[in-house]
């Protein structure tokens, strides 16, 4: 999960008061639209449990929830305030600031669907495998699905851009992979891809959506 390091970024927040929540908006759909990918989500059939590790300030927990009125989510993070600018029925949707680890002692076996968004790429190798590990174990045998996003690395300016956004204004040491970094890791750890999506605005936001392994 990503680190409670912000920089730049957090001093923008604080100047901007009430109109954070707008401004985060508008920053995020520059490189990615939150929206789109919770309809892809939500296409996929109601879940009883949605868990989303590393979900920030809770933005795309609060565009499933719009869409998936009979789930239950949970989104867990590092960051203090970690779900803080949800806005949605409160009620099915409940945030921890704890890490995966943590997570699985309650969720171990009980989750319809797992998302990590665009957070393995902050995590070092060992963390990775950490994030892995934990996801699988929190899925429901059969049925269970992991939905990993990441933003992947390329040669086009967007990509760079990306890049600067995450490294200098959040302030986080990052490494984006190409998508056969993935793939071979998915394959490492005994994963099946059911699908892969291509997220707009840009072709480099990508998803795998995964069936777990066979619990070993």
């Amino acid at each position: 999960m990503r680190r409670p390091s912000i920089v730049i970024g957090r001093t923008v927040r604080r100047l901007a008061g009430p109109l954070e929540p707008w401004l985060a908006d508008v920053y995020r759909a520059i490189f990615f639209d939150v929206d789109a990918f919770a309809r892809r989500i939500a296409a996929l059939g109601e879940m009883g449990l949605v868990l989303e590790i590393g979900c920030g300030e809770g933005a795309l927990i609060t565009a499933m929830a719009r869409r998936m009125t009979a789930s239950r989510f949970v989104g867990i993070d590092l960051i203090p305030q970690v779900g803080r600018l949800f806005d949605g029925d409160a009620s099915r949707v409940e945030f921890a600031c704890c890490d995966a680890e943590a997570a699985l002692a309650r969720f171990e076996g009980r989750a319809d669907l797992v998302i990590i968004c665009d957070v393995m790429h902050h995590a070092s190798d060992a963390g990775q495998q950490v994030l892995w590990r934990a996801a699988a174990r929190m899925l429901k045998r059969p049925g269970g699905r992991l939905i990993l996003k990441e933003w992947l690395k390329n040669s086009t300016p967007i990509y760079y851009l990306g890049y600067a956004s995450d490294r200098f204004i959040t302030g986080d040491r990052i490494r984006y992979e190409l998508r056969r970094k993935w793939v071979e890791d998915i394959v490492a750890g005994q994963w099946t891809v059911e699908d892969e999506w291509s997220l707009p605005p840009w072709r480099t936001n990508h998803a795998f959506v995964l069936t777990p392994p066979a619990l070993r």
